[in-house]
């Protein structure tokens, strides 16, 4: 059971890194748009992954804790960047070198990052199960 629900979650981090972020993180127009759906994306994901990884922690304790401790700082991560998001407002209003912008541009990289290194443990967790 602990390879079905980590093979959906490798591929469904697979899906947000190098397909959804580029595509809507990117864009030039609408930032704000794309950003609120990106963020109703990641919302989802964690609604959905985090009771399964939970749920194959019971399978597989030690693995499944590493994950969902993955998750877990993603989820931090996103509810700062939320917060920080209502302080701002609407993005495009903001010079590229804002501050303010610069700020958020950061922190969302560093979840983005997060999210690299949560699908690189899940591979190779997938790898060696």
């Amino acid at each position: 059971m602990f390879e079905y629900i980590l093979s959906l979650y490798t591929g469904s981090l697979f899906f947000l890194i190098f397909i959804a972020s580029p595509v809507l993180l990117r864009t030039e127009k609408n930032k704000d748009i794309a950003g609120h759906f990106y963020g109703r994306m990641l919302r989802r994901f964690y609604a959905i992954f985090a009771p399964l990884l939970l749920f194959g922690a019971l399978f597989e304790p030690l693995k499944g804790f590493i994950l969902l401790i993955g998750l877990g700082v993603n989820v931090f991560i996103s509810k700062k960047l939320r917060e920080r998001k209502r302080e701002i407002g609407r993005i495009e209003e903001l010079d590229v070198y804002h501050p303010e912008r610069v700020a958020f541009r950061r922190l969302s990289y560093v979840s983005l990052s997060v999210l690299f290194i949560n699908f690189l443990l899940a591979s190779l967790i997938l790898i060696t199960v």
